[in-house]
C-alpha cells in the first residue's frame, strides 16, 4: 500500500524524553519530521522551510518559535511565519509563509504524530491498562529492521511459525500443526486467539501448563498479545507499535505490561521478548518483497494457518483502496 494512505493514522515518532528544546530530525513516512518542545509541549512539523528547503531541524527554538538556520525565518507553533529577518519589521508576512505542522500528542511515553487530520485517536492498550496500578509496564525492545511495517506486524501476528523461528521457547516441532480458529472483525481491526502448551519455562512452566494467547490488532500497525497463563491469575500484554520510517524500514517499540511480579527484574521478561524479536527480525528481513504484495495472488496462503493475515492484509488493502486479488478477481 502507498505510505500516503497512512498520513490519517497517528504513528509512534519517538520517545518523550528524546523530543528537547532542541530540534530534532526523525523519519516517518518517507518524509522527514522535525520535532521539539516548549513550555507548551511538544510541536512537529515537516522538516523543511518553505522559503528555501532547508532543514529546520538544524535550527533552534526561540520565544517558542522554531527559527530556520538558514535565512531566520520564525515560525510559531501553528506553523506561520511570525518573522522574516531580511524584511522591514512592519512589512505583512505572506498568508502562504508557513511550515507544514502537524498533529502531535504524548502517550505511553512515546511521541506520536499524524500528517494529516487524525483519523481515530492514539491505538489503546485494552482496558486501559497502562494507567492501571496493578500493571507495571516498560518498554522491552526498540531496533529499527530493514522491512515494511506490515511485513513486521504480520509477523508479530502470525504463530504457526512458533515451531520453527523460535522453537523450544513458543512452539515445538511435533505440535506443528494450527487447529481453526474464529477471526473477529472489528471496527478498527481483529481479535482472535488460541491455546497452546507454551514449552518455555517464563510462561508455560516448561509446557506443563496451557497458555492463551489473545491477539488484538488495531490498523494499521499496532498488535496486543495477550498471554493468559491458564489457572495462575498472570496476564502479560506484549504490545508492538510500528514506526512506518520509509517503506521498506520500520522502527518497532515493544512494551511489556503485566500483572504479577512487580518484585522481579523487568529484565526476566525482557530478555525472553528480545530473544524472540532478534529471532524474528532475521527471518523477516530476508522476506522479499519488503513491502506486502497488493495482490492475494502474489503469495500463496494456506486456509486456517494464515486466517489472520489474510484479513489484515484485505483491512490494509481497504485503507489504500487496492484490489488485493488481482486482474482476475476473487
Amino acid at each position: 500500500m502507498t505510505l500516503t494512505a497512512l498520513s490519517g493514522f497517528w504513528h509512534p515518532l519517538a520517545t518523550s524524553d528524546e523530543v528537547t528544546d532542541q530540534p530534532r530530525r526523525f523519519e516517518l513516512l518517507d518524509d522527514y519530521v522535525v520535532a521539539f518542545r516548549d513550555e507548551n509541549g511538544v510541536a512537529a512539523f515537516r522538516d523543511l522551510c518553505i522559503h528555501r528547503g532547508a532543514a529546520l531541524s538544524l535550527g533552534w527554538v526561540r520565544n517558542g518559535n522554531l527559527v530556520c538556520p538558514y535565512h531566520g525565518w520564525q515560525y510559531d507553533r501553528t506553523g506561520a511565519c511570525v518573522k522574516i529577518p531580511s524584511r522591514p519589521a512592519d512589512a505583512p508576512i505572506p498568508g502562504n509563509a508557513r511550515a507544514f505542522a502537524y498533529n502531535v500528542q504524548e502517550k505511553y511515553g512515546l511521541v506520536w504524530v499524524a500528517i494529516d487530520e487524525p483519523r481515530d485517536e492514539i491505538p489503546p492498550f485494552p482496558g486501559d491498562i497502562f494507567e492501571d496500578a496493578a500493571w507495571k509496564s516498560f518498554i522491552s525492545y526498540r531496533e529499527v529492521w530493514k522491512t515494511s511495517a506490515a511485513r513486521a506486524v504480520e509477523n508479530f501476528m502470525d504463530f504457526s511459525h512458533f515451531p520453527y523461528v523460535h522453537e523450544g521457547l513458543l512452539g515445538t516441532e511435533d505440535k506443528a500443526e494450527i487447529a481453526p480458529y474464529t477471526v473477529e472483525k472489528r471496527e478498527n481491526g481483529l481479535h482472535y486467539w488460541l491455546e497452546q502448551e507454551e514449552p518455555s519455562d517464563l510462561y508455560g512452566a516448561g509446557g506443563v501448563q496451557k497458555v492463551r494467547y489473545e491477539y488484538t490488532l488495531v490498523v494499521p500497525f499496532t498488535i496486543h498479545l495477550k498471554k493468559i497463563e491458564l489457572g495462575t491469575g498472570r496476564e502479560t500484554f506484549i504490545t508492538q507499535f510500528t514506526l512506518p520510517r520509509t517503506s521498506k524500514t520500520t522502527e518497532v517499540f515493544v512494551f511489556i505490561v503485566r500483572n504479577h511480579s512487580h518484585d522481579q527484574p523487568d529484565s526476566k521478561f525482557s530478555d525472553f521478548t528480545n530473544t524472540i524479536m532478534e529471532q524474528d527480525r532475521v527471518v523477516v528481513e530476508s522476506q522479499r518483497p519488503e513491502e506486502l504484495p497488493d495482490s492475494l495472488r502474489e503469495e500463496l496462503h494456506i486456509k486456517v494457518p494464515d486466517a489472520a493475515s489474510l484479513l489484515y492484509r484485505q483491512r490494509l488493502a481497504s485503507l489504500a483502496k487496492v484490489d488485493v486479488f488481482g486482474p482476475y478477481g476473487a
